[in-house]
């Protein structure tokens, strides 16, 4: 009997997938300050429902007398399962063979960051749109006082500190800097903050994105605003040997859905969310 070569043609894209599926996550610096809701988003649905509560109330129960029972009302949130992000590509294998680079994990790897990008604008526009607390640039002249407004207003619709993320573009933070209550993260060591964070202002971490232009800024609870994936990022890739017998055509995509939660909640609007903040003229 001849001997066998051990090949594994068919685990060689898991692997790069797997790659490409951390690293997409790694790279957004806003994905992971929002609310993972992906377990909604299971097979055949095109959208879905995140439910909540109303909260209880308290009363003063006179003693030796009955008190009434009080119920909750449920609702839910809707997040639509829109974007169908995709990207694809071509290589000559012949023309890739005699780079330096490893041209299909550097590819896959450029493609994931586009994706993690593509995610981080998709939150951008939603934080904007879904915003219920508005500060004005015009009556709150520094970025103390713009944050500290944000801060209060969603303390007071019942943000939890904890959970809270403030977000700019790299115009705001020379401002940031500059304010001496800004504490850096390399003070206090990167083990201890999550990744894409910068440092703390007031309680609240606040994270750098370049997607944020000019002079924006963003404060938000991570249950204000939700982010599912539906299935994860999948790759294929066919031949295309009409660019050389080992050349490939290569495409990326991935399901997501990004949209506000508490919705109509604590008087605001109802197409808007009280736990998320923005800067308005």
């Amino acid at each position: 009997m001849a001997d066998a070569i051990q090949t594994l043609p068919n685990t060689k894209n898991d692997l790069i997938v797997s790659a490409v599926q951390k690293n997409l996550i790694e790279k957004s610096v806003l994905a992971p300050t929002v609310r993972d809701v992906s377990a909604f988003a299971i097979k055949g649905a095109t959208s879905f429902n995140v439910p909540k509560l109303s909260n209880f109330s308290v009363v003063n129960r006179t003693f030796g007398s009955a008190g009434d029972a009080t119920a909750l009302v449920d609702s839910s949130d809707q997040i639509l399962l829109d974007n169908n992000a995709y990207i694809a590509y071509l290589y000559d294998s012949r023309d890739a063979y005699q780079s330096t680079i490893e041209y299909k994990i550097e590819a896959a790897m450029r493609a994931s960051v586009a994706h993690a990008k593509n995610v981080d604008e998709k939150i951008i526009t939603a934080i904007d749109l879904v915003a219920g607390v508005e500060v004005s640039k015009a009556t709150f002249t520094t970025i103390k006082e713009q944050i500290l407004e944000m801060r209060r207003q969603l303390l007071q619709n019942g943000s939890d500190i904890s959970r809270m993320t403030i977000a700019c573009g790299v115009d705001k933070e020379a401002d940031m800097l500059a304010e001496s209550d800004f504490v850096r993260a390399d003070f206090y060591g990167s083990a201890n903050v999550r990744l894409g964070q910068i440092g703390m202002l007031y309680g609240v971490p606040v994270v750098i994105s370049r997607l944020i232009t000019g002079d924006e800024m963003k404060m938000y609870d991570a249950d204000g605003i939700g982010l599912a994936f539906q299935g994860g990022i999948e790759m294929s890739e066919q031949d295309a040997n009409e660019y050389g017998a080992n050349s490939k055509r290569v495409a990326m995509d991935q399901v997501f859905g990004i949209g506000g939660l508490e919705l109509g909640e604590q008087g605001v609007g109802g197409t808007v969310s009280p736990l998320v903040a923005k800067l308005v003229a």
